[in-house]
């Protein structure tokens, strides 16, 4: 491995070993606006995240990353993508009655809300659900870097206070 991480013998298709914040990658691949005012961008040199939200992002830091190399746009995932994870933990689900809640959820106007309004009222299947969506948004996270010729090492976060 040479120094600037990539493997000998491959500059054009070279693979980028970064640290990536995988809690902001996530937030950054799940941040649908449907304004567009904001937008996400990975540092292909440090692996931080910048995120540019709002209409007036232009004064907001001293470096424009649409017009740098070393920054990266992050698109967020496409609407289907999400809800195929919704119909992915539906079919997983061990509660029949709740599975069909669920998927009758889908099915309706606005399904997004309608399945977090069902899990509402199931405390630990909702528990489940998040620790799924988390599982399913990793392993998109990885897969998006890969598609973008990098190798992600994930940032370790600090833990919570101690007593």
């Amino acid at each position: 491995m040479s120094m600037d991480g990539t493997l000998p013998g491959r500059r054009d298709d070279a693979v980028r070993m970064l640290t990536i914040d995988l809690e902001e990658l996530i937030w950054a691949l799940n941040s649908r606006d449907p304004l567009g005012e904001s937008t996400h961008w990975l540092n292909l040199e440090s692996g931080s995240i910048l995120s540019l939200i709002g209409s007036d992002t232009d004064n907001e830091t001293d470096a424009d990353p649409r017009d740098d190399d070393r920054w990266l746009l992050i698109e967020p995932i496409e609407s289907p993508e999400a809800f195929r994870v919704m119909e992915d933990f539906v079919e997983r689900c061990d509660d029949d009655h709740l599975a069909r809640a669920l998927g009758q959820a889908l099915q309706q106007r606005k399904p997004f809300r309608r399945f977090k309004d069902v899990l509402a009222a199931h405390p630990a299947q909702r528990e489940a659900w998040f620790a799924f969506e988390r599982q399913a948004m990793e392993a998109i996270a990885r897969q998006w870097c890969e598609a973008h010729g990098i190798s992600p090492r994930w940032a370790a976060r600090p833990s919570g206070p101690t007593p």
